[in-house]
């Protein structure tokens, strides 16, 4: 394929850069998906273990919806 110049006024993109950028969207995007799936296994075991021990539902909830926010948020 020929080169051709360009007279744009924007930045050429390297194939480096965007790669980089291509796998730091990735990246950020598998780790939220992996906080929420881990934090929604812990809140439904949490459930099952105040549903066997007699808690109340107002208990089952307040405790993990807590920690599910703040394990998502780190």
């Amino acid at each position: 394929m020929a080169h051709a110049t360009s007279s744009s006024p924007v930045k050429t993109v390297t194939a480096e850069a965007f790669l980089a950028d291509r796998l730091a969207f990735w990246d950020r995007f598998t780790g939220f998906t992996v906080k929420t799936t881990a934090a929604l296994i812990f809140f439904c075991a949490w459930l099952w273990w105040c549903s066997s021990t007699g808690f109340t539902f107002l208990h089952s909830i307040t405790l993990p919806v807590g920690v599910a926010i703040a394990f998502i948020a780190l």
